[in-house]
């Protein structure tokens, strides 16, 4: 069995690697492509079990989802939990 495809500097990742680079499990991978949900273009070879992902093509589909902060994650309050005390009541009432 040949094994190019799976070198670092390839141009195709394994389902291992693209897993890997979106986070997720190999088994939690495999569940999203049986149910159809939205994930990079894959390339499945005549004959051939395995199936490849472009590394051009699946850095262009994560780059679509880029989201571009305009506040930091610090200068938001955190949403406290639970009844507010007398004080927090009173204070947002005046």
């Amino acid at each position: 069995m040949t094994t190019g495809y799976l070198s670092e500097g390839g141009k195709y990742y394994t389902d291992n690697e693209a897993a890997g680079l979106l986070g997720i499990s190999l088994g939690r991978l495999r569940n999203k492509l049986s149910a159809g949900q939205p994930l990079p273009p894959r390339i499945q070879p005549p004959g051939c079990r395995n199936r490849l992902w472009s590394r051009q093509a699946v850095h262009d589909w994560l780059a679509q989802f880029t989201v571009a902060g305009t506040e930091s994650a610090q200068s938001q309050q955190p949403k406290l939990r639970g009844r507010p005390t007398k004080q927090a009541g009173r204070a947002h009432r005046a």
